[in-house]
């Protein structure tokens, strides 16, 4: 087996375990276990849980990102863009909730942490707003946003996207998340007069 899928095999098992139990509950014996490998194999491709564990959540949103650009560039006009790029972090999220537990947990933890994991998680974090915001800009330039500060705005966006994902119930379903979302942040709670 080649080292790259080695190291795919590792992230999957360690992800689901993250997603059983707390942190320090998880050993690594129980990840080299899971992933049908020798620990000195695990070692060979991690350091020690916290790099893996990096590296499980890591990996995670740079997929995210990965298909929240592809999907934008698929779209026709910004609107199209726009509910792009929420549909696929709240489907993302919705398939991978393990990433969506991590991820909050590392947003929470970014103040903290090895500084060269901070640097790396939080240019994946600024691309997803910056990919937000290009959107917004490009519907400003054609009217059809009002954008008055595209950055805040997008992370007003991505916010609103978390909370969601956060209370999410699962009667609805990810269209209708995705409708709620964009219908409260493209409108406003703002009672527009008919004249």
């Amino acid at each position: 087996m080649k080292s790259a899928d080695r190291r795919a095999q590792i992230l999957s098992a360690a992800a689901r375990l993250f997603e059983q139990r707390r942190f320090d509950e998880v050993l690594m014996d129980d990840i080299a276990h899971a992933a049908s490998v020798a620990k000195g194999t695990l070692y060979s491709h991690f350091a020690d849980k916290e790099e893996l564990y990096f590296a499980v959540v890591f990996d995670g949103i740079c997929q995210l990102n990965t298909r929240l650009r592809e999907e934008a560039a698929h779209a026709s006009d910004p609107p199209a863009q726009l509910r792009a790029i929420v549909h696929a972090i709240v489907a993302f999220f919705t398939d991978n909730r393990v990433f969506f537990r991590l991820m909050a947990a590392e947003d929470a933890r970014s103040a903290t942490g090895r500084s060269d994991h901070r640097r790396r998680w939080q240019r994946q974090r600024d691309d997803q707003i910056s990919a937000i915001s290009d959107v917004l800009e490009a519907g400003a330039k054609t009217g059809v946003f009002r954008v008055t500060h595209a950055h805040v705005q997008a992370e007003i966006l991505r916010g609103m996207v978390r909370s969601v994902l956060m209370s999410r119930t699962d009667e609805l379903g990810v269209e209708d998340h995705v409708d709620i979302i964009l219908e409260s942040f493209l409108q406003g709670v703002h009672h527009h007069h008919q004249d």
